[in-house]
Formats: structure tokens, sequence, C-alpha cells
């Protein structure tokens, strides 16, 4: 009896694709929201552990938490995007 055993595909991504992704959680994270003039909430760090969760073609779940963590340090010394209320 011969049984047929499945593959699982596996999506391999380029360079290219890995620099983007990397490049584009650096930024994320780098995103904060200020009240009265003091940062207060890491937005970009929330989004960007929410978009880690359900992406199809992930990098290293690791590095993408790194990226967005030095991100986040970037953006809380006036390095990034700050969203005033």
């Amino acid at each position: 009896m011969a049984t047929k055993i499945q593959k699982q595909k596996r999506f391999y991504e380029s360079d290219f694709a890995f620099l983007v992704k990397a490049a584009l959680y650096l930024l994320l994270g780098t995103v904060w929201v200020a009240w009265g003039g003091h940062r207060w909430l890491p937005a970009g760090v929330i989004v960007g552990f929410g978009l880690s969760k359900i992406e199809v073609l992930r990098i290293n779940r690791k590095i993408e938490y790194a990226l967005l963590v030095v991100g986040a340090l970037f953006g809380l010394y006036s390095l990034g995007l700050t969203i005033y209320f």
C-alpha cells in the first residue's frame, strides 16, 4: 500500500521583501501618542505586535519585536512620529 504524503507549501520571501518589512517595522515602532506634550503611548508598537501575529509571510518574530522596540526607543527620543492630542 502506497500512501501519499502531502508536503506543506513553504512561502519564501525575497531579500527585498525582507528589507522592506524590516524598515516598515522599524518606522512603525517610532509612532507615539502624546497628551499634554509628553509621550505616553507607543501606538506603533501595539499595532506592530498585532500585525506580527497575523502576517502570512513572516520573518522571524523575534526580529520583528526587536525592530519595534528599537523603533520605540528612537521615537521616544524625538526621532519618530508623534501624534499630539
